[in-house]
């Protein structure tokens, strides 16, 4: 079996549906949609690079870390950032065969997560990585 990946253009639209969900909802607070396809094509050359010595679970898994991990850091968009990426990883690990549930008590860790990912601006920085990989094996089940 082959990876799927999520093309550019779905996690484009993705961010571009979040953003306008929570314009209606915050009129007084909108967020602009902005994408720099440049560092988004960059998250997803991470991707393709990520996880080629393992078998195809542990694969996909690596994968949808440094997507995740990925799009938080690399701040393609010009809000919504870690929401998209979460959806993003979502729709990859389902592609694959893979269903990522989020407990409503392991939410916070989650974006505690994304939040320090985000502050390493210089780098992506491997071990927020490998704790996204744990997170993600302990929250998925096969479909």
């Amino acid at each position: 079996m082959e990876v799927r990946y999520v093309e550019p253009e779905l996690i484009i639209e993705i961010n571009r549906k979040i953003i306008e969900e929570w314009n209606a909802r915050h009129a007084e607070q909108p967020e602009f949609i902005g994408v720099s396809k440049d560092r988004l094509y960059e998250v997803l050359e991470i991707v393709r690079r990520a996880g080629k010595e393992s078998d195809l679970e542990e694969k996909i898994i690596i994968k949808a870390a440094h997507l995740l991990g990925s799009l938080a850091w690399a701040q393609a968009f010009s809000g919504a950032n870690k929401r998209t990426a979460i959806l993003s990883a979502t729709i990859f690990l389902r592609r694959n065969g893979l269903r990522f549930t989020i407990q409503k008590e392991h939410r916070r860790e989650l974006r505690k997560m994304l939040f320090e990912v985000q502050e390493q601006r210089n780098r992506l920085e491997q071990e927020i990585i490998n704790k996204i990989i744990l997170y993600i094996k302990e929250n998925v089940i096969p479909l």
